[in-house]
């Protein structure tokens, strides 16, 4: 797609957001080099709100929580926003999430379906698009030291979802550190441990944590299912959750 910046010198319509989306977008792709969902920053449509934009921007990547022909071609954008200090934390959050849940719908999906099979899988594009999260692991997670405390739940969970990566092992240490600041049983606390815990990949460990924790709170998955598609399953409602309570909390 090419880049280029209307002619109209008025107002832009649209909320900031949109232009902050825009900018980042300009600086961080050459000219013909970014992704086709890029348009929608630079197209002539409205928006009457801040959260119809996102909601549309992000529907037009992963739609549904189904990926289509194109998700992969949306992963460099998604990363290059969420990891540009312009875009406010709350959006970094919800970008870094989306990229997880784009890595993981056919791990996620097919644990939900269980013992049913899943209907219109679309394995090819799944696959291609979590390749794609893949190549921006490492410059998603090498930010974490700098990141908020929001945004490194959300990076918690993209190490989880590549835990034989080099940059998730080496998270590890930083997991243990974020996992302190949550003692006791409370969700940030819970959440954190089971990322680590599927980062070591201790099978034993793994499944203990999940029967432990969709037993207690969370709903559960058939046990025919694929441990990791469980763990992953359980791991998107308790992100989900958390990031719910932000945007409550947030004035």
């Amino acid at each position: 797609m090419t880049i280029t910046e209307p002619t109209d010198t008025g107002p832009r319509r649209g909320p900031r957001i949109r232009e902050i989306y825009r900018a980042v977008a300009a600086d961080h792709f050459a000219e013909g080099a970014a992704p086709r969902h890029a348009a929608l920053l630079f197209s002539d449509d409205s928006f009457a709100s801040e959260e119809e934009f996102l909601g549309d921007f992000s529907n037009e990547i992963l739609h549904q929580d189904t990926c289509g022909e194109f998700t992969h071609e949306g992963v460099p954008l998604l990363a290059a926003l969420a990891i540009d200090d312009r875009v406010p934390i709350p959006q970094r959050m919800s970008l870094v999430s989306l990229l997880f849940s784009i890595a993981t719908v056919a791990d996620r999906h097919e644990a939900g379906c269980r013992p049913r099979p899943r209907s219109c899988p679309a394995p090819a594009a799944e696959s291609r698009a979590r390749a794609s999260v893949q190549e921006v692991v490492p410059r998603l997670l090498e930010r974490w030291e700098a990141e908020s405390a929001g945004v490194r739940l959300a990076l918690t969970a993209i190490a989880a979802a590549f835990p034989a990566t080099e940059a998730a092992r080496a998270l590890l240490p930083g997991l243990r550190a974020l996992a302190l600041r949550y003692p006791g049983r409370t969700l940030p606390g819970d959440y954190v441990r089971l990322a680590g815990t599927m980062i070591v990949g201790e099978r034993e460990n793994v499944l203990g944590a999940v029967e432990a924790l969709t037993s207690a709170h969370w709903s559960p998955t058939a046990r025919s299912a694929p441990l990791t598609g469980r763990s992953l399953h359980l791991l998107d409602q308790m992100l989900n959750s958390i990031r719910a309570s932000t945007r409550t909390r947030r004035p």
